[in-house]
């Protein structure tokens, strides 16, 4: 099994620690391109520090639409464009790492992080701000959020310090799927078995992919190999 956390120091600097596993298997879903009218926030005037950089990503939160415009010659990576949708301020930092859809845009001791499901702010390695993203999408419109597949209803919805997990299903849940939080890699397993007919507290869902054992309740998501217990993180939200 692979995922990857992110660390900030106090710089902003970005920190990926690797762990090791066995037999995940990432899905990739074709992505459905979005109605033309989904592509005017692309086309505000002076969203990026020039009018050459024009946006490439489009994140909204409840408070804010943050821009990924693209690189110049100073600054190769892009910028990272942060707008309030209460005054209307604006910030604009440039973008010091990436990994995948993840982006990372430090200034002194604050870090920006973006990605296609949460919005962070960290100063001094704590975390100030943290907004769920609503809608993520590209420059061409297709989206970047891919939770459960297309046709697919949600049964459920977690949130863990290192995973946002969703059980799909079309009549019956019947998929685990889950996406890291740093690096936005994609784990989808079948569900072995689950039981929701009781009340919502006693919710499980177990996914099985060789040795590995995925286990969500609505308190804790488990995560075994062989047996062995290697994740064991709490629920932190539930939808």
């Amino acid at each position: 099994m692979k995922f990857l956390q992110i660390q900030f120091n106090c710089k902003g600097t970005l920190k990926l620690a690797l762990l090791s596993g066995t037999s995940l298997f990432l899905l990739t879903p074709s992505a459905k391109a979005l109605p033309a009218n989904n592509l005017e926030q692309f086309n505000s005037p002076q969203i990026c520090p020039s009018a050459k950089l024009l946006p490439k990503r489009s994140f909204d939160t409840a408070k804010y639409s943050v821009y990924i415009c693209r690189g110049d010659n100073q600054n190769a990576l892009g910028y990272y464009v942060r707008i309030s949708k209460t005054d209307n301020s604006k910030i604009t930092v440039p973008v010091s790492s990436t990994t995948g859809e993840t982006y990372i845009a430090s200034k002194g001791e604050i870090a920006y992080a973006v990605t296609p499901y949460e919005l962070q702010v960290i100063k001094n390695k704590r975390v100030v701000l943290k907004e769920r993203v609503n809608n993520a999408i590209a420059g061409d419109g297709q989206p970047l959020a891919k939770g459960c597949p297309e046709g697919e209803n949600i049964f459920g919805e977690a949130e863990t310090k290192s995973f946002i997990v969703y059980i799909c299903g079309s009549n019956l849940p019947s998929n685990y799927i889950a996406i890291t939080r740093s690096g936005n890699r994609r784990i989808a397993v079948p569900l072995s078995s689950y039981n929701s007919k009781n009340a919502p507290e006693a919710n499980q869902y177990i996914a099985i992919n060789g040795d590995m054992r995925y286990v969500l309740t609505r308190k804790v998501l488990r995560i075994s190999d062989n047996g062995q217990t290697i994740i064991k993180e709490k629920v932190l939200r539930w939808n």
